[in-house]
């Protein structure tokens, strides 16, 4: 499969211009998803959303994917998340708008050449420079740290 990590998601569309490519697609309906706060099973919708996360780059243009996700309702009245967004495994992490593909390039860049010097090699691998920020992600909500692998 040319793009493995779309491998859980319905492709609606993809389309290609000079300078994007951008893929639109669905997480299915119905599916039970683990609430983070609780670990119990849950497939109560209560809305959806788009999030726009930034991928590796095909062909030379930078990719975009679009993802709709569903926001469900936890089940468990004692859980203290009401709500929650579901991730999709090896596309979307919480608070992330790259995948994590794009994630481990950047890192990567960022560990051998840090600053400046990474940021512009990200320009020629056809990263923007917004997408070459370096942000930690959110610490581990069990032990309390970050983890700086990603």
């Amino acid at each position: 499969m040319l793009l493995p990590h779309l491998a859980s998601v319905l492709v609606e569309a993809v389309e290609a211009d000079e300078g994007l490519v951008r893929i639109t697609v669905w997480t299915a309906a119905g599916v039970s998803v683990i609430c983070p706060g609780c670990g119990q099973e849950s497939a109560w919708e209560h809305s959806r959303y788009v999030r726009h996360v930034a991928d590796e780059a095909i062909g030379g243009r930078p990719v975009v994917i679009d993802v709709s996700v569903r926001r469900l309702y936890c089940e468990n009245s004692g859980c203290s998340k009401t709500t929650f967004v579901e991730q999709v495994p090896g596309l979307t992490v919480r608070c992330q708008r790259r995948t994590l593909a794009l994630q481990k390039v950047i890192a990567s860049v960022a560990t051998a050449l840090a600053g400046r010097a990474g940021a512009r090699l990200l320009v020629h691998f056809h990263h923007t420079d917004d997408t070459s920020r370096i942000r930690h992600p959110p610490p581990d909500p069990k032990s309390g740290r970050f983890d700086l692998k990603t």
